[in-house]
Parts: structure tokens; C-alpha cells; sequence
């Protein structure tokens, strides 16, 4: 596969719902996107849609992505996105979810800065839309509730397909006859269906076709229009009797057949292209026959309507791409766009190290030396086999260190993340992985922990060997789920168990439990004071608690910060007293070490959770943020840059 790749310098500022934010997006870019739309009156328009409602806007034909502001109170896949013929302002979003009163369409009059369910539809899951080119009011819905029409752009709906039906329930795919309107064809999770008289009576029209076969995907030729082209899972079809009979096309290896979508190239019938799990395949004779053009798992297509030569595709893991040669190259064009669940981050010296959750394709460690303003993959995720990184450390004691893992396996790298090998516990046991942390010992050396389901693990050699640590003078192991650590006093640091939370001030060598009164399985994050006086801070799903005597008593601390669940703590290096907070989507700050808080100004993201704050080393004017859907998110605070 030839991918041409290209350096990211722009930085795209995040706009939220509820108004412009000074946080900025960072990526990594890329991620998941299930649904894509060109303008054909603005071709350089683009909209693409993906997974946690989000959906995004181009106007330089993908070079550049901004996230428009469509309503997140609610989670949902974006199956399908469509732009009005002559109204390039208004926007058709279908939406997929299970049991939601906000799955539906969703539609927009002013290029998608605000939005509005269409009521007929409201809390009907969304699979696909389509329209009819003659009359740009004229749409079809395939639902998991049946086949609906609108006659007037998506504002009203009316169910076409009998409610008695079910085998007509789960629509998977929806095409309309070039020519006659009144002829719609139904892709069901059980073989296709057709109507000719406009949704009065349907036929199951499946000859030639194997049975139980899922539909993905139909096709007209507009030139021809008894052609139509289909993809299943059990391979793709052609019907040149508008689907009387079905011939599957020869030649598609039984490892390509989940074919999300099939389209001819527009104007040159026998070319076909077929978005597969396994890659972009295509056809120049019709489907006589495919080869592979790259490994790209296609979740939808869209052509420029100046010039079909000019290919976009969606993609599971690997974002948004573009041919400018009938799909023979590719390259990423995801600046802007991101659709990531970043887990978690380390650092070391002025490099940032990020894992990011997904398979091989998708997921894996990114790097960063510019302080998390912008992001490379280091290919470092089949490292880990199922490229699923859970576990991150980075060792300033030693910076080339690296450790990352997953519940079953932990690698290690000597040489920043380029090379990888195995760091094999050795010791029995439960070696699940919970928690990696690395801080510099006693005697200056990197020491790395790791919690696991066999108790709390050391090792003073980058990984190479392991050594079980008691924290209690009985030997009873218990699973040990987080380490905290403190920048601001490297010997101590603080681990919690499945059952207490345990402190050490000398690196590891002793240790002493902390008179917890709430169940321990209720803390999110733990902060430890850069002085002995200093207070110790527990985020739970029940608030914020302190500790001014080391941890011996609580108190619930609220003093500006509102009650309910705080998700995140981080401690600004240098500045040992200012403490950040975050509630959900809000951030609060402290500047006497957490005893009283206030909003921080204009740094509220109301429609997500931030599942972590930190600082970047070496930035320490630089917050950033971990978020479930939006990759990393920083923030320059004010009067420090």
C-alpha cells in the first residue's frame, strides 16, 4: 500500500457546544469515522460523522477538520450524513443507537452550527439515508423500525414499510430508483427487499443469493438502472434485472466479504470499488474481477463530483482519506479530525508518551516532544500483540525507559519506544497489570512499580528483574489497582489495594496504611503534598476529602467546589499549593493546596469527562487533558506563556 504521509503543524481550537472554550485539541488525529458527505454544489465541503455523536466539517476538500457543534447530551454512531442538492447549508444526519430517544435524524439549515431532531423519527435508530437526485426533498430512511420517506427535505417522515413486517425491521441499506421514484430497494440483516409502487407492497428478492445474507451496501448504475450492485457478508452481488436475479461477482477472497460499501466510480460503469474490512478493492471490468489496493478497513465512500478520480474514504481506526488517482494511493487527511479514547500518560525529560485504546491499526503509543501539542504513533502496539495499551510509565531517572502494558502483557524499551521487548514478571501468580509508575530512588536510580493482581512489583533495572514488595508485615497479597506518585517530593508516593491505601516517604522501603473510612473502590484519584505539612486529597464518586495529618483523619472539602463525583486531581509542578479538579467537564483550581477552589475561567467542556489532568514536563504552564472521545486536549493557563 502506498500511503503518502504529511507533517501536522496546524493546531485546530476546539469549539464546544455550548460555546467557544480556550482548550485546543491536539489529536493524535485520526480515530474512527463511520460516515462521510460531499457538497455537490461546494465539492470542497465535507462532512464526516463517527461514533459519540460527533461530526465534523471541512471546507478545503479534507485538508482540515473542525469539529461542528452538534448536541452531545447523548451518545450515538453517526451512520449517515448527507448535504442537500441546492441548499449546501443544510445537513441530514442519521443517527444510530440502542434504546435512545435521540437516535434519528437530526437536521441543520445553517451548515451545521445548530441542530433539530426530526420529530417524526425521534428515538429510531438511523442505519442509512438516501436521497433521489431529481427532487432534493425526497429522502428514505432505513431504520431498525422499517423503511420511512420524507417528501420534504427530512423535516417529516412516514413509515412505507408495514409495521406487521419484521422481516422488514432491521434496514440495513436504502437505494432509490434513478428514474422512478416510486422503486426503493431495502437492505435488511436478512437479504434485500423492493417496493415499486412507492412502499405499498415489498418483495423479498434474494435468487442467487446465499441465504442469510446481511446487506451493507446497495448501488444503482444511474445510466442503467436495472444494474444494481449489492454487498452481504457472504460476498457482493449484481443484478442487471433490478434485482430479480443476483450474480455473486467471482473472485473476492472469503476474507474480504464484510463489504460495508460498493459504488461504481461516477461516469465509468465498469469501474467498481468495494470498502471492505480487510481494504479498498476495485474492479475494471465490472466485477469481473478485484484486486487490493490498500489494507484500509472502509467504513464509507464519497466521490468529488468535479472529478471522480478524487476518492474519500472513512475508515475503523485510521480516520479519513483521500485519493487523487481512482483509489491507487492514499494519504490521511486527518488534521482537525479526531475520534480517540486516549488512556493514559507519562513523560520523561521534554518527551510525552501517550497510549491510546484500539487494535493494532488503531491503537498503540504516541509520542510527543513539543508538549503534547501534537503527536507521531510509534508503531509500538503489536508489541503488545492485541495493541490494546492500558499501562504507561516513563522513567526521568532514566529517560529512554519506557514501560507499557495491558492486562496480560508488559513490554519494556531501553531506547524511547523504538524497540520493544518482553518484561516478564517471573514471580507466579496473578500478574494481571493494573498500574505502572516510575520514580527516582533513594539513590537516584529510576525505580519502576508495577501493581498487579499479585501485589505490588519493583524493580530497580529498567524492567529486567522484579521483586515482590510487602505492604503489611503479614504476607497478603492483594491486588494493587493505582500507584500515585508526587513530583514535587519523589520518595513518596502511595498505592491502593482492593482493600486500603498505603503510604511510603522512602521510595517503597516502608510503608503505612492510611485510615480510609470509605470504601476504597470509590477513589478516583489520589493526590499527595510536595511537604509533609501539606494536605493529602482523595477524588471520589462522593466528592473531594483532605487530610491535614497525613492521612490519620478526613474531612469532606468542598469551599467553592460543588458536591458530586471529581474524576481527576493534578498538582501544578513548581507550584507544590495549586491544585487542579475536574467534575465531568468542568475544571476547578485551587491555590492553597486544595483547601478553598474556583471555576478556572473559560476552561468548562461541559459535553465530555476528562478522565485525567496532568501537566506536560518541561511546560508546567501547560494543562492537559484526557478524554474519552476527543484525544488530548491542552490548555495554556494564563499569564504563563
Amino acid at each position: 500500500m502506498r500511503i503518502r504521509s504529511f507533517a501536522i503543524l496546524s493546531l485546530i481550537l476546539l469549539a464546544a457546544a455550548q460555546g467557544a472554550s480556550r482548550w485546543q485539541s491536539a489529536g493524535p488525529w485520526g480515530g474512527s469515522a463511520t460516515s462521510l458527505a460531499v457538497s455537490a454544489d461546494r465539492p470542497d465541503t465535507l462532512l464526516a460523522g463517527s461514533r459519540n455523536s460527533l461530526v465534523f466539517t471541512s471546507i478545503d476538500g479534507g485538508d482540515t477538520w473542525t469539529r461542528l457543534p452538534f448536541p452531545r447530551h447523548f451518545l450515538a454512531t453517526v451512520a449517515s450524513l448527507a448535504i442537500i442538492d441546492g441548499k449546501p447549508d443544510h445537513y441530514l444526519a442519521g443517527l444510530s443507537a440502542d434504546n435512545s430517544p435521540y437516535a434519528g435524524v437530526w437536521l441543520s439549515q445553517d451548515g451545521g452550527q445548530t441542530w433539530a431532531q426530526s420529530p417524526g423519527l425521534a428515538g429510531i435508530s438511523v442505519e442509512a439515508l438516501t436521497g433521489w437526485a431529481k427532487d432534493p426533498g425526497r429522502w428514505v430512511a432505513g431504520t431498525r423500525d422499517g423503511v420511512w420517506l420524507s417528501t420534504d427535505a427530512g423535516r417529516n417522515w412516514q413509515r412505507i414499510s408495514a409495521a406487521y413486517n419484521h422481516e422488514l425491521r432491521g434496514i440495513t441499506a436504502v437505494a432509490i430508483d434513478p428514474l422512478d421514484p416510486a422503486r426503493i430497494y431495502a437492505g435488511t440483516t436478512h437479504l434485500p427487499w423492493r417496493t415499486v409502487d412507492g412502499g405499498k407492497t415489498w418483495s423479498s428478492i434474494h435468487t442467487g443469493m446465499l441465504d442469510d445474507s446481511d446487506v451493507f451496501s446497495i448501488f444503482i448504475d444511474p445510466q442503467r438502472p436495472s444494474r444494481v450492485l449489492a454487498s452481504a457478508c457472504s460476498g457482493i452481488y449484481r443484478s442487471e434485472s433490478a434485482g430479480d436475479t443476483w450474480t455473486k461477482f467471482p473472485g473476492i477472497p472469503a476474507t474480504h466479504r464484510r463489504t460495508h460499501v460498493i459504488r461504481q466510480q461516477p461516469g465509468r460503469p465498469e469501474v467498481v470499488f468495494a470498502g471492505t474490512t480487510l481494504g479498498l478493492l476495485k474492479s475494471a471490468n465490472g466485477g469481473g474481477g478485484f484486486r487490493q489496493l490498500n489494507q484500509l478497513h472502509v467504513l464509507s465512500m464519497a466521490f468529488d463530483p468535479r472529478d471522480p478520480q478524487r476518492l474519500f474514504l472513512a475508515t475503523e481506526g485510521a480516520g479519513l482519506w483521500r485519493s487523487t488517482d481512482g483509489g491507487e494511493t492514499v494519504r490521511p487527511i486527518n488534521t482537525g479530525f479526531v475520534s480517540r479514547r486516549v488512556v493514559n500518560l507519562a513523560g520523561s525529560g521534554d518527551t510525552l508518551y501517550l497510549s491510546v485504546a484500539g487494535d493494532n491499526s488503531s491503537g498503540g503509543i504516541f509520542t510527543s516532544s513539543d508538549g503534547g501539542r501534537g503527536w507521531k504513533s510509534l508503531s509500538a502496539a503489536g508489541a503488545l500483540r492485541d495493541g490494546h495499551v492500558s499501562e504507561l510509565c516513563a522513567c526521568p531517572a532514566a529517560p529512554k525507559t519506557v514501560l507499557a502494558g495491558n492486562e496480560t502483557h508488559v513490554m519494556r524499551s531501553s531506547d524511547g519506544g523504538k524497540t520493544w521487548t518482553a518484561a516478564n514478571f517471573g514471580l507466579g501468580g496473578d500478574t494481571r497489570l493494573y498500574a505502572l509508575a516510575c520514580l527516582q530512588g533513594a539513590a537516584g536510580k529510576a525505580l519502576i512499580l508495577a501493581g498487579t493482581g499479585n501485589g505490588l512489583l519493583r524493580s530497580s533495572d529498567s524492567g529486567v528483574t522484579w521483586q515482590s514488595v510487602r505492604l503489611t508485615t503479614v504476607n497478603i497479597r492483594h491486588a494493587v489497582q493505582a500507584i500515585y506518585t508526587s513530583p514535587a517530593a519523589p520518595l513518596r508516593l502511595a498505592v491502593r489495594t482492593t482493600q486500603a491505601v498505603y503510604l511510603s516517604e522512602d521510595a517503597g522501603a516502608t510503608w503505612r496504611a492510611l485510615n480510609i473510612l470509605f470504601p476504597v473502590a470509590a477513589i478516583n484519584d489520589l493526590a499527595l503534598p510536595g511537604t509533609a505539612s501539606g494536605l493529602y486529597l482523595i477524588a471520589t464518586a462522593q466528592g473531594l476529602y483532605s487530610s491535614e495529618d497525613g492521612g490519620k483523619s478526613w474531612q469532606r472539602r468542598e469551599n467553592g467546589l460543588p458536591p458530586g463525583t471529581v474524576s481527576t486531581l493534578a498538582v501544578r509542578p513548581g507550584r507544590g499549593n495549586e491544585v487542579y479538579a475536574a467534575q465531568f467537564g468542568a475544571v476547578y483550581r485551587s491555590l492553597n493546596g486544595g483547601r478553598d477552589w474556583a471555576a478556572l475561567d473559560g476552561a468548562g467542556l461541559g459535553e465530555t469527562t476528562f478522565r485525567k489532568l496532568t501537566f506536560a514536563p518541561g511546560a508546567a504552564g501547560r494543562l492537559l487533558a484526557l478524554t474519552p472521545e476527543f484525544g488530548v486536549l491542552y490548555l495554556d493557563l494564563q499569564g504563563d506563556w
